[in-house]
């Protein structure tokens, strides 16, 4: 392991981000460009750049990559950028997507045995008797 800061101060930014899905890929990276572009933090040599990474379960991923003077200031630029983005997303009508997730509910089968045993199985004592027939059972009793 080489620790490069011993010598040199200045590091790089990786900030993911992530769009919905539909989103104008292209639109997108240029603005995570322009946003990094427009921050007098980011140095412009090695000049910022924007890599389209993933197909994500909810969002397309993305990631701006900047390279800043001084390590100690990470947190402040990153949090200047994350601004900026959100920003410009909203202005653009780019959607920052929250995790989705699918629910499918099967039908059940309405006898309390059927949550206790595996499906197709049904134990006897378990099975609900409709109260028609029911009635009719007590009434030949």
């Amino acid at each position: 392991m080489t620790n490069w800061t011993l010598s040199e101060r200045r590091v790089r930014l990786r900030i993911p981000v992530g769009v919905a899905y539909g989103s104008d890929v292209p639109l997108v990276m240029r603005m995570l460009k322009e946003v990094a572009e427009h921050n007098m933090s980011v140095l412009t040599d090695p000049a910022p750049s924007v890599l389209f990474l993933d197909f994500g379960d909810s969002s397309l991923d993305f990631e701006l990559r900047v390279w800043i003077r001084d390590f100690l200031d990470r947190k402040r630029i990153q949090s200047e950028l994350n601004q900026a983005i959100d920003s410009r997303f909203r202005s653009e009508g780019i959607e920052i997507p929250f995790p989705q997730r699918d629910l499918h509910v099967r039908s059940v089968d309405k006898s309390p045995g059927s949550i206790l045993t595996p499906p197709g199985v049904q134990r006897p004592d378990l099975v609900v008797v409709p109260s028609k027939e029911k009635d009719e059972d007590e009434e030949e009793d």
